[in-house]
């Protein structure tokens, strides 16, 4: 019985560590498949119009993550050097999705 508890729960965090990356991966895709790299950088590739996200998860926490996609003006209001391309304005021009919005939070928080 302890065996089958043990495998029970290797397999229980194994399958929540896919849907993890399986999220991650969806957030990868939002990032291309909305152009975020027009106006950010990662790894070097990228714009140079608004800050690079290497480290983002670094500076921030996850809940800051989210909102800087869901409240873009709210978390700009706290910037003391505004960017070139305020990302508010851009955002708007976008139909994403709050799971899409879930999905770049995922992997933006792996940006260490």
């Amino acid at each position: 019985m302890k065996r089958f508890s043990v495998v029970a729960v290797f397999v229980m965090f194994a399958g929540v560590a896919a849907f993890a990356q399986g999220k991650v991966d969806e957030g990868k895709a939002a990032y291309a498949t909305y152009k975020c790299s027009t106006c950010h950088a990662i790894g070097g590739t990228g714009g140079k119009l608004a800050a690079s996200l290497d480290g983002v998860a670094t500076k921030l926490k996850a809940e800051e993550i989210k909102k800087w996609l869901t409240d873009t003006t709210a978390m700009e209001a706290t910037l003391k050097t505004k960017p070139k391309m305020l990302m508010s304005a851009n955002l708007k021009t976008k139909k994403i999705t709050p799971a899409e919005f879930d999905a770049l939070a995922a992997y933006l928080a792996t940006l260490k």
